[in-house]
């Protein structure tokens, strides 16, 4: 059995955070040997952030069917249900914000593999 797939999200999350600490941290340190690697490094990258680009609106899609579901509690009177929506629409808006940054970030890794390309054939 795979580990990772008995993980949680948060703990899947954080996996992959310390993975791309690891990858700074060899990049940083020299290992990156050549352009041919670079431009897979950034295709994988190109990837990652395409990934994102899904991920944040199932992030946000969650929520609200937990809030909707009563998973995501309110606790108080009126005012805490209106601001427990407020908040759920204020996680919305950044998340959709995120994506769009996910967005460009993909196109602008595409642009820099396009434009090493030449770099990367032998």
């Amino acid at each position: 059995m795979n580990p990772s797939a008995a993980s949680s999200p948060s703990l899947l999350a954080a996996d992959a955070g310390a993975t791309v600490r690891r990858l700074s941290r060899c990049v940083g340190g020299g290992e990156l040997d050549s352009p041919a690697e670079m431009y897979r490094v950034l295709g994988a990258l190109r990837l990652l952030a395409g990934d994102l680009t899904h991920l944040l609106p199932a992030l946000q899609s969650r929520l609200e069917a937990g809030l909707l579901s009563g998973e995501v509690v309110h606790l108080g009177d009126g005012e805490a249900v209106a601001a427990t929506w407020d908040s759920v629409g204020e996680v919305g808006r950044a998340l959709a914000h995120a994506g769009t940054v996910a967005l460009l970030m993909t196109k602008e890794l595409e642009n820099s593999q396009v434009a090493l390309r030449d770099l990367a054939t032998p």
